[in-house]
């Protein structure tokens, strides 16, 4: 068979047996076109496996490709991008897959212009027309997910190419510069990192940008005040358990009235979602009991004072 019929093949939705066609000749032969179909016909088994929960094959073949990628002819940019989109599936799908890993391997220099602009989904039934972020963009949210979870030095570094060049293209992009501040956080450069929230902070009100400053404040009240803010600027509930309990911790041996009021949102919260009450809290709330709340109206008062006192 040769390798034009394998591309019919392909054509023809007959996925699996291309694949298994075109790789005993990938396997002797990697002329230009050889190699060019074993790059799309495994990239289909590869969106294949990964609906197919398949996840370690999955990996095998992603890994395959990212191999044979600098040896196809890729003037107009396709499998590069092909290869992006998989990345962001895998990151999605697969627990063990590692964003950061992979932007060691593909580096920024290959990413191309197109790979930077943004994308218009069209209207649909009503829903009108919104744009989604570029894939190079996702790529660099997905990377700041897992540094979240592990903020480590190593990975900050490796994330630190396609973040420098996020900032060069879009400098005044909020998300990259808070991506920066997580960065300078890291490395040990706080003043950095506090400068870039507190300009944030002058044009924006997200609740995460308060707590994210509040984790760099040493100062007991304003560090509080911060969490406040964290707290009056989160419309969703079950997001503020996190900051509430914060707080209560900041006020456990100051205020026991305000801390009592915010741990029984914290516990209340966190019941409704199906998690426990942790060790930490039940010792709480035993250095509470007996303490009689203060009203949530107080408190709303109490939120408000704090930011005006320490003007955040």
């Amino acid at each position: 068979m040769t390798v034009k019929e394998v591309f019919e093949l392909r054509k023809q939705g007959r996925i699996e047996e291309a694949y298994e066609t075109i790789r005993p000749m990938y396997a002797v032969h990697q002329g230009k076109y050889t190699t060019l179909c074993m790059f799309w016909t495994a990239s289909d088994i590869l969106k294949k496996r990964i609906k197919e929960k398949r996840h370690d094959e999955a990996e095998k073949i992603f890994k395959a490709l990212l191999r044979i990628l600098p040896n196809i002819d890729d003037r107009d940019g396709k499998a590069r991008s092909s290869i992006l989109y998989d990345a962001l599936t895998l990151d999605r799908e697969v627990k063990s897959f590692s964003m950061l890993d992979f932007l060691s391997v593909m580096k920024v220099e290959q990413i191309g212009d197109n790979d930077w602009k943004a994308i218009t989904v069209p209207a649909v039934d009503g829903t009108p027309s919104h744009p989604i972020p570029s894939v190079a963009q996702q790529l660099l949210t997905c990377a700041f997910h897992e540094i979240q979870e592990t903020p480590t030095a190593d990975n900050a570094l490796k994330v630190m190419p396609l973040l420098q060049e996020a900032v060069r293209r879009h400098p005044r992009d909020k998300n990259n510069q808070r991506y920066m501040a997580v960065v300078y956080r890291i490395m040990g450069e706080r003043d950095k990192a506090v400068a870039i929230y507190r300009q944030l902070l002058s044009k924006y009100r997200d609740s995460y940008l308060y707590s994210e400053l509040a984790e760099l404040t040493d100062e007991p009240g304003l560090k509080a005040a911060l969490y406040c803010r964290a707290i009056q600027n989160q419309r969703q509930e079950k997001f503020c358990s996190g900051y509430r309990l914060e707080l209560a911790r900041l006020l456990v041996s100051r205020d026991k009235a305000r801390a009592a009021y915010e741990l029984q949102k914290c516990i209340a919260t966190r019941k409704a979602s199906g998690f426990g009450v942790t060790l930490e809290m039940q010792q709480m709330l035993g250095q509470l009991e007996g303490v009689v709340p203060v009203s949530e109206a107080e408190q709303r008062l109490f939120y408000q004072r704090m930011a005006e006192k320490y003007a955040v």
